[in-house]
């Protein structure tokens, strides 16, 4: 009886989360922003997020890999142990975000704003940094050209 229980509990949030995901993404796409708004631990990945305002969000830990992030702006955002690997972050405002451990694996970041960004212990492997040239491989907290 307690593992039936256990197990509906686990599928009902499961699906809530789901839900909640879904409608966050709506909303994004709708109204092209969510300033300050909790986007924490969000699966995104592939999503098509330009030109949104995220200014002040908390994006830690959220997978946007592969995702399209052109001209978004993240000015002062918390996106520590995001994953942004692949993901297309050309001409994003990141001034001031905190990408500390973030996943930045083959990430596009060409015309990028990174004025006073946090980049400690993030991996920039395969990068392409702010002037279009390729971070290499280890290149970590800071692009190795």
């Amino acid at each position: 009886m307690i593992i039936i229980l256990l197990n509906a509990v686990v599928f009902f949030t499961v699906h809530a989360a789901h839900a909640d995901t879904e409608q966050i993404l709506k909303k994004l796409k709708e109204t092209k922003e969510c300033r300050g708004c909790d986007l924490s631990q969000l699966e995104l990945s592939g999503e098509n997020l330009f030109a949104v305002d995220l200014t002040g969000a908390n994006l830690s830990g959220t997978d946007l890999s592969g995702a399209d992030l052109n001209f978004t702006t993240f000015r002062n955002a918390n996106m520590s142990r995001a994953n942004l690997s692949n993901a297309d972050l050309g001409r994003a405002d990141l001034s001031g975000a905190n990408l500390r451990g973030a996943n930045l694996r083959h990430a596009n970041l060409k015309d990028a704003n990174v004025y006073g960004t946090d980049f400690t212990d993030a991996d920039l492997s395969d990068a392409v940094w702010t002037d279009g040239y390729k971070c290499v491989e280890g290149s970590t907290s800071d692009c190795v050209e």
